[in-house]
């Protein structure tokens, strides 16, 4: 298995989920079957509780909404871009992981995203993905990068 990063770019969908993620910890991506717009749809989720550490688990990760990491475990956080959900299915598709590392705090779209005052775009939050799979299907990867419209 071989492992790539994509740096610089964004989790979709915050004013949808409205939940921060906690820093440093990798989120999993996982496809969202059940989305009717978007056969290849993809969702961020916060691990599940049981992958935290004890002392962890009541850490405050939204100091506004004074959310606790136990009560935001195992949610989804956003949506992968449209631009990469198609490759990461594939990957996925052929048994490859993905996971998203957030870098930033939620804020408004920037470029290369689409702005913020634009249909169905808003505010994001900033992150990396890992994507882990066989070294020949880093193409899917590369070839979905080149495409990237957002």
């Amino acid at each position: 298995m071989f492992s790539y990063k994509i740096k610089d770019s964004v989790i979709k969908g915050y004013h949808q989920f409205k939940i921060r993620p906690p820093m440093h910890t990798e989120l999993n991506v996982d496809l969202e079957y059940t989305n009717l717009h978007d056969e290849n749809a993809a969702l961020v989720w916060i691990p599940p509780i049981e992958d935290f550490l004890p002392e962890m688990r009541q850490n405050v990760t939204d100091q506004s909404r004074f959310l606790r990491l136990c009560e935001i475990a195992g949610l989804p956080i956003g949506h992968v871009p449209r631009g990469l959900a198609g490759a990461f299915r594939k990957i996925i598709e052929l048994e490859g992981k993905i996971t998203a590392l957030a870098t930033g705090e939620p804020c408004p779209s920037f470029a290369p995203w689409q702005a913020p005052e634009a249909t169905g775009v808003g505010v994001v939050i900033p992150c990396d993905y890992i994507i882990t799979c066989a070294e020949n299907d880093l193409n899917i990867i590369s070839d979905a990068i080149d495409r990237e419209r957002e």
